[in-house]
């Protein structure tokens, strides 16, 4: 089924502007909780450390790892020790604790406001045998049977934890959960419309972080989805060049699908990567009319405030829908 429309925010009844948000032991950006003042470039404009307007709706919490060298993140998972149920419960102890993560982004949040929250679960790695014990038996899974089983246990510890933590409500509204890996194979096809219908009779919503060209990425709707964002493979210095941002574009509003925004610090990045994003949003039209994710590798906001405070100006008003493109970039010369 095809649209040539962007998905949009307003369709799913949620904020938009979501930032993707990693936490836990060896993130690689070095946060592992986040704090308010962490949060705060992210939730509010600073002009001269001073907040003076609203930025992302909504926060994703993306879980990296629990203990050291266990990795929840599946990109990550051949680089430690697999993660076990004891990671799992500290990736959801980490989301309530005082100070911190849910309770830091409820205190950044003008009253009369809301912030939007998302959080991803972890994912259960095939290899993984030894995941411990959970509803009367020992988790393995090799079989999609344990899990589900455990994938809709944290689902509905995250809830209960949830309810319990009421204070958060007037300033926090839970949208729903993310799913883990940017691609959908024949491993986990089944596995994820079930874990889909779950989230669906919880009365919440299942978001996925895809990339262009991904396995199921033109399938999403029949894995039960109810809203995915294309990442458009483009880094800058390495992998596909920005034309790609114009493929996934054309991609994204056949395909009724809403867009990410790469701005990261590293060997992969160019100079000047993110305008080319930010221009290609006026000219193809996803600053006004696309449900739209941020994500920021190998820094933070408070990095992109205090050492490139244009970018930061301009991520603010792309949000407003006021920014103009800014030249010269790779896709635009001139």
């Amino acid at each position: 089924m095809s649209t040539n429309e962007y998905m949009t925010a307003e369709e799913l009844g949620i904020q938009n502007h979501l930032c993707l948000l990693p936490y836990g032991e060896e993130t690689e950006n070095g946060i592992t909780n986040w704090t308010a003042e962490d949060l705060m470039p992210y939730q509010t404009y600073l002009v001269n450390g001073e907040p003076v307007d609203s930025m992302f709706g909504g926060l994703i919490f993306n879980p990296i790892s629990g203990r050291k060298n266990h990795f929840l993140y599946p990109m990550y998972a051949d680089f430690g020790v697999l993660p076990a149920k004891q990671d799992w419960k500290l990736a959801l102890k980490r989301l309530f604790m005082d100070e911190y993560n849910l309770d830091a982004a409820a205190s950044n949040t003008a009253d009369g406001k809301k912030t939007d929250i998302w959080v991803t679960i972890p994912y259960p790695n095939l290899t993984q045998t030894k995941f411990g014990f959970l509803k009367g038996k020992w988790i393995n899974f090799k079989t999609e049977e344990h899990r589900f089983l455990a994938m809709t246990w944290w689902i509905d510890q995250f809830l209960k934890k949830w309810k319990k933590f009421d204070r958060l409500h007037e300033k926090l509204t839970f949208q729903g959960f993310v799913w883990p890996r940017a691609s959908v194979d024949g491993r986990d096809e089944s596995l994820v419309r079930k874990v889909n219908a779950y989230i669906r009779i919880k009365g919440l919503l299942s978001l996925w972080l895809q990339q262009y060209g991904s396995a199921g990425c033109v399938e999403w709707r029949k894995f039960g989805f109810d809203a995915t964002c294309t990442h458009p493979n483009f880094y800058g210095t390495a992998g596909p060049d920005y034309k790609w941002i114009v493929h996934s574009t054309i991609f994204a509003k056949y395909y009724h699908i809403g867009m990410q925004i790469t701005f990261g610090k590293g060997h992969l990045y160019k100079e000047n990567h993110l305008f080319d994003y930010l221009n290609y949003g006026v000219h193809n039209e996803y600053m006004n009319k696309s449900l739209l994710v941020f994500q920021f590798p190998n820094q933070t906001m408070r990095d992109i405030y205090e050492n490139h405070p244009n970018e930061y100006a301009c991520l603010y008003s792309f949000i407003k829908k006021d920014y103009e493109p800014i030249y010269p970039t790779a896709a635009f010369p001139s």
